[in-house]
Order: C-alpha cells, then structure tokens, then sequence
C-alpha cells in the first residue's frame, strides 16, 4: 500500500528533516539517505536499506567526528567573544551552553566515546556489538516505529556519522560520560585570576578547562594519564602556553616539570562513577574501595597540588553531592580541610540535564547537585 502522505518537512514535527545539514548524509546509489529517502522505502526495501547501512559501517568503521582547521578555530573564536559574565546568576551558574563541545570530540573522538558511566555501555561497545548495533540503526530509520501506510510520523532520520553516534546514545542502548563546559571554566578563571597567572589541572580529563584557559591565554598545566597526548595537541594547535603531563595526580613525580602556579581548578573523578577505560591508570581501577581511593588518591593528590599553589592561592574542584551511597562532597571536603583550606565560595551549576540520570526536564533548568567549591590556601 501506497504511503498516504509523504513524508517531508510539511508534515512532520521532526526538527531533523529541516536542520540538519544533508552534505553530510551517506549515499547509496548517489542517494542521499535522508529521512524522507528512508520513509519512503517501505517492507523489504526497508530492511535491505538498513543491511546496507550496517555493512557500510562495518567497512568503514567507527564513525570519525572530524572538524576542518577553519572550522576548529571558528568554535574557538566563539569561546574567546562569548561573555561568560552572564552565565551567573543568584550565586548558580548556568551549566548549559555547548560552546567549544565540538572541539572537545574533534582531538578526543574515539577515545571519549570509549567511555562510560558505571554499569552501562559505551557509544563504542555498542557500535561494534552487531545485535546492538542493528537495534540502533532501526530506531534511527523508523523500522520499528512506523506503519507502511503512511498514517504515523515516525521520527525518521537521515543517515550519517554524527547520526550514527546520536543514535546510540538517544536509542538508550550506550552511555556518554559528562562534559565540563569550556565556558563555565572561563568563568571560573576570569573571577579567580589575573593576566600572566599560571593555572593547574589535576584532572584535565577531554581539555574544557584547558580551552578556557586558551581562551584567557592563560598558562595551563595539566594532569591526565589518558588524554595528555590529545591536550597536547589541542594546546599546540591553538600556540597556547604551559603543557599537559602523562601521569597520575596522586604520585608525587608528576609534578616534576610543573611551576608554582596561582590557580588549581578540576572535576576529578568520582570514584568509580565514569569508566574512562581499563587501564591501570585509571583511579578506580587502582583503588577498588571507597576510603583507599579516597586516602590514596585524593588526600595525595590535594597534597601535591597544595606543594605547587602559591600563597593564600585558590585550590577549586567540581564535584556531585552524593553517588549511591558515597557521600563524596563531604569525604572529599573534609580532606581539604584536613590540608588547610577554608572554603570561600560555593557555586551551585544548574543544568537541563542530570549529571547522574542523564534525564531531562521539559522547558524549565533543573537544580542540580554538581558544586564547584572555592577554597583558599
């Protein structure tokens, strides 16, 4: 039968079918593969069509996020002009603008999408995981959501690689890790330092906080086992200053090739939380319960920071108020206090999206647990 209405940008409330940007659709046939391209194959043709696509992504493999230099500097330019003066408001930050996002997964790619929240799977697992990866690319081509007769509005979606990694996440099979915002981090910098001051990152993680110190041209030094290599080109790709080191926070040797510095600003890892990868490196494969990590890898790792901050400097951290049952801003506080700080300011972010749940709410900012603390030497 017939479809009784096609299936187009007149009919549908699909926002896809009108912004997306169809250059970067695949092609079978020298056919795109937008939305309206899939809708109108219907049955068999469907199934075949969506066979195809999962042998296509079978030859090329994992889709590559990839932004021209042009491009690369246009977003940053963003980070640079945007006022990060106005994301705070009644003491709370808005934790919402996906400035420099784009460049984060440009020098991360693969690597940030091998990562995971605890007891999930990761955008990557899914993708190489054939049954998976087929229930993917179904809920994305309407296979399962759509009668052949036209008379539902399926949300259809044109075929390419940002689509494909979408689709993973939006499908509810994969999981992402959260992302600290370049903009929140320029804030930051912008209330707590002056020109020419040096900044450290404990755990630089996929470089937010390194692209506002870019922006700031500010001298940043980072800490990370995974992602040094990647910062590092991030860092000499936009002739920024300072270096990111390939180490673990809590072993004293990191620090070896890092100056006295004026600020220290992370989100370190929660415990076992996010899953980064398997590697040894990893805090939550060193340290497998909840007091060890919290002696071996955070008391020495504010200690070893505090042995670099100058004085009556500002040590700072993101954390969330309580994972399961681990109260990880008190345990993590009380080791800071334990070390000299005094608290100077609270910053509560707000967000539309839950760092622990992942859900949404509709319209309105949801108040949420993630704090950046202020301390002061």
């Amino acid at each position: 039968m017939e479809n009784l209405h096609p299936y187009d940008a007149t009919n549908s409330k699909n926002p896809w079918l009108i912004t997306h940007n169809r250059n970067e659709l695949i092609e079978k046939d020298n056919e795109k593969l937008t939305a309206e391209y899939i809708w109108n194959k219907k049955g068999k043709e469907r199934e075949s069509l969506v066979d195809w696509v999962f042998n296509y992504y079978r030859k090329n493999g994992f889709p590559k996020i990839e932004m021209t230099n042009e491009a690369l500097f246009e977003n940053f330019d963003k980070i640079k002009k945007v006022d990060a003066s106005k994301i705070e408001s009644n003491n709370e930050i808005s934790n919402s603008s996906s400035t420099g996002i784009n460049i984060i997964k440009h020098f991360n790619n693969e690597l940030f999408y091998k990562a995971k929240k605890d007891y999930s799977r990761s955008v990557y697992e899914v993708f190489n995981n054939d049954e998976l990866f087929l229930k993917v690319l179904k809920n994305r081509m309407g296979y399962k959501t759509s009668k052949e007769d036209g008379t539902e509005r399926p949300y259809v979606f044109g075929i390419n690689d940002k689509m494909i990694i979408q689709g993973c996440i939006s499908s509810g099979i994969a999981s992402t890790v959260s992302q600290f915002k370049p903009v929140v981090a320029k804030y930051i910098y912008q209330k707590y330092t002056k020109k020419n001051d040096k900044i450290l990152d404990y755990s630089a993680g996929w470089g937010a906080r390194l692209l506002g110190a870019l922006s700031l041209d500010l001298e940043y030094y980072g800490i990370d086992p995974l992602t040094s290599n990647n910062l590092n080109e991030m860092l000499l790709f936009f002739k920024g200053k300072g270096k990111i080191i390939k180490g673990m926070s809590e072993e004293i040797n990191t620090y070896e090739d890092i100056p006295k510095v004026d600020f220290i600003f992370s989100s370190p890892p929660y415990f076992n939380m996010e899953i980064y990868n398997d590697d040894d490196t990893q805090s939550y494969n060193k340290f497998k319960d909840f007091n060890d990590w919290l002696n071996n890898y955070w008391n020495k790792t504010v200690i070893n920071c505090l042995n670099k901050l100058n004085e009556k400097k500002y040590f700072s951290l993101c954390i969330v108020e309580k994972y399961f049952k681990y109260n990880l801003k008190d345990e993590m506080l009380k080791i800071c206090y334990n070390n000299g700080l005094k608290l100077i300011e609270t910053l509560p972010l707000k967000t539309s999206k839950s760092h622990l749940s992942s859900k949404r709410t509709s319209k309105e900012y949801m108040k949420k647990n993630d704090v950046i603390y202020i301390l002061q030497k």
